[in-house]
C-alpha cells in the first residue's frame, strides 16, 4: 500500500509544470458568476483527456458545474467511502470599466517567481487545478478505489449572476439590483441533481488549516421613507428626522447600523471545538426605490448583510437590527430578502482523520483549525452539510498584501510549491477515504 501511495505522490511531483499550466489556462478564462461554461468545458475536456469520466451539469445556458468521477468497486463492506473534492469555478464581481485591458489586469492570471497571480486563482481555480492533478495522479498510478471519487467544480458560488440584475429583486420581491445574493447556488444544484457522497472536502484559502464550520447570512432591506424636494424649496426641521430627504435620513441609519455591527461582531462571537466564529455585518448597497417626484413618498433602500452563527435565530437577529434603527427616531421598514444558515460539520471525523494524516505527510506538522476569518464567511461546505453530507474545508496559504479582503485590485498570489503540496494532500485523503482495492 505504501508503494502505491508513493507512486501517486511521485506522479504529482512530476506534474508541477502541468499544474502551473492548468492554473494559467483556467485562470485566463471568463469566470463571472453565471458565465462559467468555458471554464467548465475546459475542466471536463482535461479530465476526459486524462481518461476520467466527466460531464457538465447545466444551471443555465452559460452557467455550469463541472463533474469528474473515478468509479470505485462499491466495496463498502471493506471500508470504502465515497468522497467529493469541490472548489468553485466562478469569481465575484462583474466586468470592470476599461475594456479588455482592465479585465486582463483585474481578472487575468500569470506566474511570477514561483507564484501564481490572478483573482480567480486564489478564489478558487488554483485549488480546483490541484484537485484535478490529484485525481489524475490516482488514475495514472493504476490503483483501484473501493468507492467513488468525485471532482466537482461548482458555479455560482460567489453570488447570483451579475447578468441577472433585472431578476434579482423579483426573486424576493424586496431584493437589491446589484449586490451579493444567493451564495452557494451551484453546490446546491450539484447535490439536488445527484452528486452525493459520504463526505465532501471543499477547498478554499485556509493556510493549510482545516475548517469545520462556516457562517450563514441574513440580508435585510431597510426602506427609509421621505420626500425628495426640489432643492430650492427644501425645508429642514430640527432633530434626526428633521430632513424630509430619505437619503439624508438613511445616512443617520447607516451610522446606527455601523455602531450595531461593531457590537454584534464582539457580542455575537461563538467559540466551539474548531475555533471562534466572528459574525460581521455591513451595508452592501444603497439606492432609490424609483425616480423622484413620482410617488407620494420617496424611499432610500439600504441593503444590509449580516453574517450568522450556525445556531443563530434569524428573526431574533432581525429584531436587533430593528431596535438599532428605531433608536434613531427615523421611520423605516425592514424586510429580509436572502437567508442561508451556517453549519458545523457533524459526522466528519473519518474525513478529518484522513485529512490530518495526509497533511502530516505532505505538508508536515500537526493539522490546526483555521482562523476566525475563514470560518466566519460563507463557503460551499454549508451546502453539503445542509444536505447531510459531512463537509469540511482545507486549502493553501496566500500572500496577503493588505487591503480589503475581496477588493478587485488586491492580488493574493498562491505559491506553486504550496499547490503541489495541496494536490498531494487531496490525493492521500482520497486514497484513505475511498480505500484501495487489494
Amino acid at each position: 500500500m505504501e508503494q502505491e501511495f508513493q507512486a501517486v505522490l511521485d506522479g504529482i511531483e512530476g506534474d508541477r509544470e502541468a499544474l502551473a499550466e492548468l492554473c494559467l489556462t483556467l485562470g485566463n478564462l471568463p469566470d463571472y458568476s453565471g458565465e462559467e461554461r468555458e471554464v467548465g468545458a475546459a475542466v471536463v475536456a482535461w479530465l476526459q483527456e486524462a481518461g476520467i469520466e466527466a460531464r457538465l451539469q447545466f444551471m443555465a445556458a452559460e452557467s455550469v458545474n463541472a463533474i469528474g468521477l473515478v468509479r470505485g468497486t462499491g466495496d463498502r463492506a471493506g471500508g470504502g467511502r465515497s468522497l467529493i473534492l469541490n472548489a468553485h469555478i466562478d469569481t465575484q464581481g462583474a466586468r470592470p470599466a476599461g475594456g479588455e485591458a482592465a479585465e486582463r489586469r483585474l481578472r487575468g492570471a500569470w506566474i511570477e517567481d514561483g507564484r501564481l497571480y490572478g483573482r480567480g486563482l486564489a478564489n478558487d481555480k488554483a485549488q480546483l487545478a490541484a484537485q484535478m492533478i490529484a485525481m489524475r495522479a490516482v488514475v495514472r498510478s493504476g490503483v483501484t478505489l473501493k468507492e467513488d471519487l468525485f471532482l466537482a467544480g461548482s458555479g455560482q458560488e460567489t453570488s447570483a449572476p451579475p447578468a441577472a440584475a433585472a431578476d434579482i429583486a423579483g426573486w424576493s420581491g424586496v431584493g437589491p439590483a446589484a449586490s451579493q445574493v444567493r451564495e452557494g447556488y451551484g453546490a446546491r444544484w450539484l447535490v439536488e441533481h445527484g452528486v452525493v457522497a459520504d463526505y465532501a472536502l471543499i477547498s478554499e484559502v485556509s493556510d493549510f488549516r482545516v475548517t469545520v464550520a462556516q457562517a450563514g447570512y441574513l440580508r435585510l432591506r431597510i426602506a427609509v421613507p421621505g420626500n425628495l424636494a426640489y432643492t430650492p424649496g427644501l425645508r429642514r426641521g430640527d432633530g434626526p428626522s428633521g430632513s424630509p430627504n430619505p437619503f439624508e435620513r438613511a445616512a443617520r441609519i447607516v451610522l446606527a447600523l455601523e455602531d450595531w455591527a461593531r457590537r454584534y461582531e464582539t457580542e455575537g462571537q461563538e467559540t466551539f471545538r474548531g475555533g471562534t466564529l466572528v459574525p460581521k455585518a455591513q451595508v452592501l448597497e444603497m439606492r432609490p426605490a424609483g425616480p423622484p417626484w413620482t410617488e407620494e413618498r420617496d424611499h432610500c433602500h439600504i441593503f444590509f448583510d449580516v453574517r450568522l452563527m450556525p445556531n443563530a435565530h434569524p428573526p431574533s437577529v432581525r429584531q436587533q437590527v430593528c431596535e438599532a434603527v428605531a433608536a434613531t427616531g427615523i421611520e423605516a421598514q425592514i424586510d429580509a430578502y436572502d437567508f442561508k444558515r451556517g453549519y458545523i460539520a457533524e459526522g466528519a471525523e473519518p474525513l478529518l482523520d484522513a485529512l490530518r494524516a495526509a497533511h502530516e505527510t505532505a505538508v508536515g506538522g500537526p493539522l490546526d483549525y483555521t482562523a476566525a476569518l475563514e470560518m466566519s464567511m460563507w463557503r460551499d461546505s454549508n451546502a453539503f452539510n445542509e444536505a447531510g453530507i459531512p463537509a469540511i474545508g482545507y486549502g493553501p496559504p496566500v500572500a496577503d498584501p493588505g487591503g480589503p479582503r475581496g477588493a478587485a485590485g488586491v492580488q493574493r498570489p498562491v505559491a506553486l510549491d504550496d499547490l503541489v503540496k495541496l494536490a498531494k494532500v487531496f490525493a492521500l485523503t482520497a486514497l484513505q477515504v475511498c480505500g484501495v482495492a487489494g
